[in-house]
């Protein structure tokens, strides 16, 4: 299966969501924003998008979650019940991140050693099963990553570009100027991962 293959047809509860980790903790509860963001309760949709939002970026960062989020983040743009702005604005925080992050890989090689995103829910890229509290603890205490962290970058720059056709229907101007940064940041540094 090539990459663009598995954005458009893995499954939401394909995703080991539970080991999986963002900014906070385990993405486990991720599935069930998404299904908010899909609800006529304007409120829900509000708690569930700064939930995300807050969890896949952090001061400029990015963790092993926030690729994989971006997926169904540009799928919710297509249903009519969602608030596309606040999608919008969080996938526009999340590529200015990306971007950021990418300086440090200026002047640095890095083997080529994950070729599909697949590979990133690896055993060796993501958390054990949860046990206790306690264990996500020393987890979070022994936590370090490598070059996968390139390869989050890689794969947001590429899941946007793929996803990019959901970004030119929109007619509210706030829709069509957040759209349109992403689209700029997109072309200032999808070419480096190329």
């Amino acid at each position: 299966m090539t990459d663009k293959e598995f954005y458009f047809s893995v499954g939401l509860h394909d995703i080991p969501w539970g080991r999986l980790v963002h900014w906070y903790g385990r993405a486990i509860d991720f599935p069930a924003c998404f299904y908010d963001l899909l609800s006529d309760d304007p409120v829900k949709q509000k708690t569930a998008i700064g939930n995300i939002a807050m969890n896949i970026e952090h001061q400029d960062g990015i963790m092993m979650a926030t690729p994989f989020t971006l997926i169904f983040l540009f799928r919710l743009l297509a249903f009519e019940s969602t608030n596309k702005i606040q999608i919008l604005n969080t996938v526009l925080t999340v590529i200015k991140a990306a971007k950021f992050q990418t300086e440090y890989y200026e002047n640095e090689v890095v083997e080529n050693k994950i070729t599909h995103i697949q590979e990133l829910l690896d055993e060796k890229y993501i958390w054990p099963e949860f046990e206790s509290e306690d264990q996500d603890e020393i987890c979070w205490e022994e936590f370090e990553y490598g070059d996968e962290h390139y390869f989050w970058l890689k794969y947001i720059f590429d899941i946007t570009e793929t996803y990019s056709f959901t970004l030119t229907g929109f007619t509210e101007e706030a829709e069509m100027n957040t759209a349109g940064k992403i689209i700029t940041v997109l072309k200032e540094t999808y070419h480096q991962f190329k």
